[in-house]
């Protein structure tokens, strides 16, 4: 089986994809700023290589690349995204890597450069899609993961049974489960090449309102919560001053209107099983609310 490089793998998603390729018996790399970090989230394996290195250190990247087949790429930093995309691409295409795995975002799918979120993902996947030469690039586009309940939905669930946002209560927005992105990155490198090309997959599994999120957040805890509809400019304090957003995220998220994105029907083809539904990822996670 293909040899796949991570980069990305100590986040909420490509800890999930790294145990997954293990699991599945696949070598893997991975490169990492904090070494102890992945030995805590991965344990010991002989299909696991550990490389220290960050955005920045080419070459050690350069080196540790030769040999692996496939690269997952997730990159956080939104203001140099497309530099470091198109960076890492090249140096894997030119070391031989025949397919990359890209976590790009739904909000490319909108108008063009609507938010600061959507025009870095939009540089990104242009940055890797445009290089001459290139082997085989797969973009996932994920919409709201289930763990942006972390974001401070956690916090207000714990000590004001509510959660918060700036939409109408039955305004609809997309989700997704990260272990529903992990698993389809995990397929993708795993499966045929050709058999993926240069997909797209859009990712949203599930389009809820703020109060059928209350109800499924009552039913799973056992308690009342209800949806409070804030303010953009309360909304826009909190994800600076709780989740510590910088002011282009935040802006992207209060700016926001009622979502056009639909359920991605054929979402279970590439999965292999039903998406995971936001009761199933709660009951796993509910005591962290």
């Amino acid at each position: 089986m293909s040899k796949v490089y991570v980069i990305g793998a100590t986040g909420g998603i490509g800890h999930q994809l790294v145990k997954t390729l293990l699991s599945r018996g696949v070598q893997t790399t991975v490169l990492v700023r904090d070494p102890s970090k992945a030995a805590g989230l991965f344990g010991e394996s002989e299909n696991l290589t550990v490389v220290q290195g960050d955005y920045s250190d080419n070459e050690t990247f350069k080196q540790s690349i030769v040999g692996h087949v496939r690269l997952f790429l997730l990159v956080h930093d939104l203001i140099h995204m497309p530099a470091i995309k198109r960076n890492f691409a090249q140096i894997a295409y030119a070391a031989g890597v025949k397919q990359i795995v890209d976590i790009s975002s739904g909000s490319v799918n909108g108008p063009y450069r609507e938010h600061q979120i959507a025009s870095a993902h939009y540089g990104g996947e242009e940055a890797i899609f445009t290089l001459p030469d290139r082997g085989s690039y797969v973009a996932l586009r994920p919409t709201q993961f289930f763990s942006n309940h972390f974001f401070g939905d956690h916090q207000t669930i714990k000590f004001k049974s509510a959660i918060f946002g700036t939409a109408d209560p039955n305004a609809t927005i997309p989700w997704i489960s990260p272990t529903d992105i992990a698993e389809v990155a995990a397929n993708v490198l795993t499966e045929p090449i050709e058999k993926h090309g240069d997909m797209v997959y859009s990712m949203t599994s599930v389009v809820l309102s703020g109060s059928e999120r209350a109800q499924i957040l009552s039913r799973v805890l056992g308690k009342e919560i209800k949806y409070i509809q804030n303010s953009i400019e309360e909304q826009y304090k909190a994800y600076i001053e709780r989740a510590h957003f910088p002011h282009s995220v935040a802006y992207g998220f209060v700016d926001a209107s009622e979502s056009s994105f639909k359920v991605n029907p054929a979402l279970f083809i590439v999965l292999h099983r039903p998406p995971q539904t936001l009761e199933a990822w709660l009951e796993l996670n509910k005591d962290k609310f």
